[in-house]
């Protein structure tokens, strides 16, 4: 999330930014149905997503388990 949303309407979802969430569905009006690590769902501007590439965003797998290679040498052995 990019930008906190504070909701006025009871199907809109707060959100602050950094928090990770699940976007559910994008609507042509420029609003997303998403769902938060806490499972609740609503509506939330999509000028407040930013994406991410990370499919473990939402914890579907433990990142500590994963291999890190360092961004400052890429020919350096991985962590």
């Amino acid at each position: 999330i990019r930008c906190t949303f504070v909701p006025t309407l009871p199907d809109e979802l707060s959100i602050t930014t950094g928090e990770l969430v699940r976007v559910v569905d994008r609507f042509d009006d420029g609003w997303a149905l998403c769902e938060n690590g806490r499972g609740e769902r609503g509506m939330i501007p999509q000028e407040c997503l930013t994406e991410t590439t990370t499919d473990s965003a939402m914890g579907d797998t433990d990142w500590r388990n994963a291999t890190r290679m360092s961004s400052l040498n890429p020919h350096e052995r991985r962590f």
